[in-house]
């Protein structure tokens, strides 16, 4: 007995493969046709394949705008959400402090990531100055990406001039303090001290009013002290942007100085 189960299409019923639909452009569709029908003129087939050329530009610069439009808008945002990144290390030549690279990536990446953001940085040679050239991307998920080209001063040497880095170690602190600076400056990230856990906003970081400005002028020219090295002591670009809470320091110092001053004249 034949126990083997023979399987027949019914007849007439053609067996096709399981694929997806084909997706045919109406606008090829029909250039398709009129190709294929010799009656018709060739200049209208080429007039055809121009309108076809110009309606794919049109799309793809539609589609440029559309992503370009939700870069800004995401970096916008992205910004409104960026952290002021605590500064955490200790500048001995400058006595001042500053965001280190690790510092920024920590607080600021996290929110840059979230709206979609990617950074690249790479080195892109020296220019005739003998500055490292890095050439910095920001892409976005949306389609859009900006780039360029930020040229840094090597860091080869000291407060004094001297050299005290070999030519490896320039290379590497260079490139680390342009990632920071550039970073920082394309996405407009803001450093700050430590308060102590004290909000910023919490913080007086209000100027001094003019009667303490006319203070200081007349006990800076009093003192003989250089305004330009008093500026860069306490890190202001003119006397009236001196912090309030800064000014019984400031005031203070220029008084020592001026004590010291006048006990080495009297020697």
């Amino acid at each position: 007995m034949n126990t083997a189960l023979d399987i027949h299409e019914p007849q007439g019923r053609q067996v096709v493969a399981d694929t997806p639909a084909s997706y045919h452009d109406p606008m090829v569709s029909m250039i398709e046709r009129v190709a294929m029908d010799p009656t018709i003129p060739i200049d209208r087939l080429e007039q055809m394949m121009a309108l076809k050329e110009r309606m794919e530009d049109r799309a793809r610069e539609d589609e440029e705008r559309q992503a370009k439009k939700e870069y800004f808008a995401a970096m916008s945002k992205c910004q409104a959400e960026l952290p002021v990144v605590v500064k955490n290390k200790k500048n001995d030549h400058t006595r001042s402090n500053y965001a280190d690279l690790a510092a920024i990536e920590e607080q600021a990446m996290p929110v840059i990531h979230k709206h979609g953001f990617a950074v690249s940085f790479q080195p892109d040679g020296y220019n005739d100055k003998g500055e490292l050239r890095i050439r910095w991307e920001i892409s976005h998920e949306g389609g859009h990406s900006r780039d360029g080209i930020g040229e840094i001063p090597v860091d080869g040497a000291g407060s004094q001039g001297k050299v005290n880095k070999t030519g490896t170690q320039a290379f590497g602190s260079t490139a680390t303090y342009g990632r920071r600076y550039l970073l920082c400056m394309l996405f407009n990230i803001s450093t700050g001290d430590d308060r102590d856990g004290n909000r910023f906003e919490d913080v007086d970081d209000s100027t001094i009013d003019e009667k303490q400005l006319v203070e200081l002028r007349e006990l800076i020219s009093e003192a003989g002290v250089d305004i330009a090295i008093f500026c860069e002591k306490w890190r202001i670009d003119a006397l009236p942007d001196l912090k309030t809470r800064d000014f019984p320091d400031a005031i203070a110092s220029i008084k020592r100085w001026q004590a010291q001053k006048r006990k080495a004249g009297a020697r």
